[in-house]
């Protein structure tokens, strides 16, 4: 499940999710494609929403152009690879914004492209390593977690055959 931050100090309607790297490319393919135009849409939405949030520039001013280039642009071919490229320009520079590095490679990306033209699997990479760079970004936001889970006490360990159970280690 996705842990939402908050992106700005002032309102909680602008937040973002960490989602795990992983899970992006398997529901992409249990969905037939769908979570993957849903997915481009928030990352650039959420982009769009730091941008706002700390006033920087280069961040995006509309997700949905970035949506329509994947969804229906794929039809013309060309604008799903631009929108791509100004995507991963987008992330470091939120990169960049947020921790003063910029540690998303953009050849990367782009031989992980290259490579799913000979290993179609390769492409299942992409999303998950642009989820991984954007956690990055979302973890380091500084104005802590919107909907944090509660913390679950630890439980005491069973007992093994003739053993009484012991209690979990002291919590510092």
């Amino acid at each position: 499940m996705a842990q939402e931050v908050q992106i700005g100090p002032d309102s909680i309607e602008r937040t973002a999710k960490i989602r795990h790297p992983v899970a992006v490319p398997v529901l992409t393919v249990i969905t037939i494609g769908i979570y993957g135009i849903y997915w481009w849409y928030q990352i650039n939405r959420e982009m769009v929403d730091l941008g706002r949030a700390r006033n920087a520039d280069g961040l995006g001013e509309n997700a949905t152009t970035s949506l329509l280039a994947i969804f229906p642009g794929f039809l013309i071919i060309v604008p799903p690879y631009v929108s791509l490229y100004n995507g991963i320009k987008r992330m470091q520079r939120a990169q960049e914004v947020t921790t003063g590095e910029v540690t998303m490679n953009g050849w990367i990306v782009l031989a992980l492209i290259v490579g799913s033209f000979v290993i179609g699997i390769a492409g299942l990479i992409v999303p998950g390593y642009i989820q991984s760079e954007m956690n990055k970004v979302w973890e380091s936001t500084g104005y802590g977690q919107a909907a944090a889970l509660p913390e679950t006490p630890p439980t005491a360990v069973t007992a093994v055959e003739g053993q009484p159970p012991t209690e979990p280690p002291a919590q510092v």
